[in-house]
């Protein structure tokens, strides 16, 4: 109950903060619905017709309205039954004359229509307004009207019939653009009407308000009054503590993707629904309420309308299943299921390009300097071929270590810790956070399968250990300038379950993954990631021959993300730690395998590029087995490395003596009994490998950034 309880309160602050009120996703008013709405009728305050229109887009496009209407409980949850809204509805509700303008094989059900409308109009809280409508649907002209304002389309062969065209290209830019067929015909009488009341009187217009129905407050404070009192059962309501109106039906329409389905739905008394210990019935509902825990109308209503409103405004939903997070205080909230460098990313290669070296540094990986070999990690199609090679200018010293590793880590977390200090100031201390699920298993059923609450602070603090502790390298599509930058981030629950189960994995399966690293996310580490979606995505990883280059890329990175926060997370006796960038004095023997294939790859990627071949690479070819028997499989990669080294002596004899002594010094790492293992490796290595991978790129990178610096320098120097 306490979900229903925070929600309600949600709703009342939010309901009295003018700045929410005025945004474009404003709170909607409780007893109303959203409807798609084709036909817009306007007519004066006594009831007389005045022109009507199809609704539109901004670009004049046929196109449904999105407007709030007034129900009731039983209009709200109608599917196949008849039963009419109080004020806006179908034209076959609305339009009196509507019988006598259709084929004849349909109920007339303008009367049900009219006793909604009269009962609210003849109360105590009746609204000029809808009185008006009352004054003019009562004439029965609606059909007429709309037919003689070009809206409605008559039969051609019968002028006193609507038509029932079976294609909407037969009447272009009409209402049928905006109808969905029933039983292979477009049925005007389907479409939705909502309502303007227009003042006659000039003088009276402040007084009167906003014409159109779907924004008048008045009418919705009106129609919530009247419609209080219809609910004569009193009883304890267990979210408020006082005796009200006990809710007998609760709202639908919460999520986009499952309009029917209901949070809370077992009113029947039939044996239909499992009622376990209560023994309701009519007689004992009447007179004592419900057995189990009453809820008064207002409230379901006030909580429902504000998780829908938060749902639309911030939440997250795919196939059936919604996560939001939201402040009881109603202020927008980072989501769990949100990336944070959707505006700033963390752009990688800016903040290393951004270090200043002095003249001796750049040296390392040396070849020349009009170069752009690009180590495969960004390759496409139409990279610039490879310059040809002035000799003289190859360096064959060793190399100077470029030591940007600290530099980035710091970056990093001042980064991070600068983005959540921005969404921590947004949010008080004393703040209290909610996060839902809600899935929606059938049509017609919808369940809250995980329910947690947290103050602001251990939320923004359970999120940014989160970001911290599965961080890892990844690429993202710049969407100006259309090319792949190198980040870091953490992955989000969707994009760990494409990568364990792969990219067509099924809603079922996507929304376990979300249910199963959701209260990862924001309980903090007093959670720990389950280790069989870690398994999965490294297996999926050392499989590269099976995916796309770019997928491929993405599940090596999740992988990586995903070992290194799970050991980040384990207790004291089995924590480890692991850094993004490179660790040079880390010497496990995975971890050295690792970054041993991430080398012969790199030399044979610039052998292949050369020559202006386009294929795998031995490292890739081999991953999969050298990832179960590392110690034979690397014979058999440095066997076929050689043909390779052969062909860098001549052009490239100083990235080679680099790389070649890179090796030496990984390999001087490894104890003789360690190397000589040949039992499988575990996901360390891929650590290993991608952090050889990204370190060695980088410092290409930042080596000729630094060139072309100084050439740079160089050339102003001599002009001026």
């Amino acid at each position: 109950m306490s979900w229903l309880q925070r929600l309600y309160q949600t709703y009342e602050l939010a309901s009295q903060n003018e700045e929410i009120q005025a945004q474009e996703s404003s709170l909607m008013p409780y007893y109303h619905v959203n409807q798609n709405v084709q036909i817009i009728v306007t007519i004066n305050d006594k009831g007389d017709f005045v022109n009507a229109e199809v609704c539109r887009d901004g670009n004049g496009k046929v196109k449904s309205s999105y407007l709030v209407i007034p129900a009731t409980n039983d209009s709200a949850n109608r599917t196949s039954g008849a039963v009419a809204h109080p004020l806006s509805d179908k034209l076959q509700y609305i339009g009196k004359d509507f019988h006598e303008y259709s084929d004849g094989n349909k109920k007339d059900l303008y009367p049900l229509y009219e006793q909604e409308l009269s009962t609210w109009c003849h109360s105590e809280y009746a609204h000029p307004k809808a009185q008006a409508v009352l004054n003019y649907v009562q004439k029965g002209t609606l059909v007429k009207d709309l037919l003689d304002a070009n809206v409605l389309i008559a039969d051609p062969d019968d002028i006193s019939k609507l038509a029932y065209p079976e294609q909407a290209s037969d009447y272009p830019d009409s209402l049928l653009s905006s109808l969905n067929k029933n039983k292979g015909v477009f049925d005007q009488g389907a479409a939705f009407i909502a309502w303007r009341v227009a003042a006659t009187e000039l003088g009276k217009q402040a007084e009167h308000g906003v014409s159109e129905t779907w924004r008048d407050e008045s009418l919705f404070e009106s129609w919530q009054q009247f419609y209080a009192t219809l609910d004569s059962l009193d009883g304890f309501c267990y979210i408020t503590g006082k005796d009200s109106p006990l809710a007998s039906k609760h709202p639908n329409r919460i999520l986009r993707s499952a309009t029917n389905a209901k949070l809370i739905s077992a009113n029947d008394l039939s044996s239909f629904t499992f009622l376990g210990r209560f023994t309701d019935d009519e007689k004992s509902i009447k007179a004592h309420g419900l057995q189990g825990a009453n809820i008064s109308a207002v409230v379901t209503e006030k909580a429902h309308a504000a998780l829908s409103w938060l749902l639309s405004r911030q939440g997250r939903e795919d196939a059936g299943q919604a996560v939001v997070a939201w402040a009881i205080s109603g202020k927008e909230t980072l989501q769990p299921t949100q990336e944070i460098n959707e505006d700033e990313p963390f752009d990688v290669e800016e903040i290393v390009e951004s270090v200043d070296l002095k003249e001796e540094e750049i040296n390392p990986f040396t070849m020349s300097d009009d170069d752009d070999f690009d180590d495969g990690l960004d390759k496409t199609d139409d990279d610039s071929e490879y310059s040809e090679i002035d000799a003289t200018k190859v360096n064959e010293n060793k190399p100077n270590k470029l030591n940007h590793s600290n530099n980035l880590g710091q970056t990093f977390a001042t980064h991070l810790n600068n983005t959540m200090r921005g969404y921590r100031q947004q949010l008080d201390v004393h703040d209290q956070i909610s996060i839902i699920t809600l899935d929606a298993a059938t049509p017609g059923r919808m369940a809250v399968t995980y329910y947690h609450e947290t103050m602001s602070n251990d939320y923004i603090d359970a999120l940014a250990c989160w970001y911290q502790q599965f961080s890892w390298y990844a690429t993202y599509k710049d969407s100006e300038t259309n090319e792949y930058k190198l980040i870091i981030k953490s992955p989000i629950p969707k994009l760990i379950a494409e990568v364990a189960y792969g990219s067509r994995v099924s809603d079922a399966l996507k929304k376990q993954v979300v249910s199963q690293v959701l209260p990862c996310i924001v309980e903090g580490e007093a959670r720990h990631f389950p280790w069989q979606l870690v398994d999965l995505c490294i297996k999926r990883a050392c499989n590269p021959l099976t995916l796309e280059h770019r997928d491929w890329e993405q599940a090596l990175s999740v992988a990586c993300a995903l070992y290194r926060g799970y050991y980040l997370r384990q207790s004291d006796n089995k924590k480890r730690s692991y850094t993004v960038a490179l660790q040079t004095e880390h010497n496990s023997r995975d971890y050295l395998y690792g970054r041993l294939l991430a080398v012969a790859e790199d030399i044979e990627s610039l052998a292949l590029y050369i020559a202006g071949e386009k294929r795998n690479t031995t490292a890739q070819r081999y991953m999969q087995q050298f990832a179960n028997r590392p110690f034979t499989t690397w014979r058999n990669i440095e066997l076929a490395l050689k043909p390779y080294e052969n062909r860098l002596k001549s052009s490239r004899a100083g990235y080679l003596a680099n790389m070649q002594d890179l090796l030496d010094q990984i390999m001087s790492h490894f104890e003789v009994e360690c190397f000589n293992n040949d039992s499988a490796l575990s996901g360390e290595f891929l650590l290993g490998y991608h952090s050889q991978k990204m370190q060695i790129k980088l410092d290409k990178q930042q080596a000729k950034k630094a060139r072309e610096d100084k050439k740079h320098l160089e050339e102003t120097s001599k002009t001026a």
